[in-house]
């Protein structure tokens, strides 16, 4: 069995990376950082430059004749007053949050569908399906669209069972930029949860979303993980 892990080397993405790799998958990864792994095969790709995403996509739909398992894990956040966003801000978001994923699946969809039991996967966090966060507009609108994007992909593609799983926060490199940047705008207590002491642990939720990911029927949801690894739907 084989994995492409967008994201998949360091935080939460290299958590994943670590429950497919217990599991059998071949890995390839694609991340801003170096592999740790011995993987399939890794590609060095900020997921905000499209062209060279796209370019390392079409490299591994060359070079493989299918793929069971597509995570898009990559994300990006900064806190930031909606009053003082600028048009790079945007575009930063929607490229890191959403934009890498249609590309991903344009590219990759005939791969996927040359697999007897192809999924896919792609990740939010609460504020993927709630509002109410000033200083995180862009990445609530991105991922709101994300989830959309990913139910229209299962739609489409009716042989990939593809699902958008909503994750809490967890102690993770991105965690920390995060919570620097509310500092930075003395924000920081407007966010619940958003402490060292309600953060949950990264290799439970990384497990728990991989079991529910290889083991699910469905296709077209949308998930949320609870800080205690629990899993429940809230959409089809």
């Amino acid at each position: 069995m084989k994995a492409l892990i967008i994201g998949g080397t360091r935080g939460f993405g290299k958590e994943v990376a670590t429950q497919f790799l217990v599991r059998g998958y071949d890995l390839i990864t694609i991340g801003r950082s170096a592999s740790g792994y011995k993987t399939y095969s890794h590609y060095t790709c900020d997921v905000g430059n499209v062209k060279d995403l796209r370019d390392i996509l079409k490299k591994i739909a060359s070079q493989n004749k299918s793929l069971d398992a597509l995570a898009c894990i990559a994300g990006f956040t900064r806190a930031k007053p909606s009053a003082e966003l600028t048009t790079a801000d945007w575009e930063e978001t929607f490229a890191k949050n959403l934009l890498y994923v249609g590309v991903a699946f344009q590219e990759l969809k005939d791969l996927l569908n040359g697999s007897p039991n192809p999924r896919v996967l792609t990740i939010g966090s609460q504020w993927s399906y709630k509002t109410g966060c000033d200083e995180l507009v862009p990445y609530i609108v991105a991922k709101h669209a994300l989830l959309a994007l990913t139910k229209d992909f299962a739609d489409r593609e009716p042989k990939i069972r593809a699902n958008h799983y909503c994750v809490p926060t967890m102690d993770t490199p991105q965690y920390w930029e995060v919570r620097k940047s509310f500092q930075e705008i003395a924000k920081e207590k407007t966010i619940t949860n958003f402490t060292p002491r309600g953060l949950a642990n990264s290799k439970i939720i990384a497990k728990s979303l991989v079991d529910k990911f290889v083991k699910t029927k469905t296709s077209g949801s949308t998930f949320v993980i609870t800080p205690d690894g629990k899993i429940r739907k809230i959409q089809k």
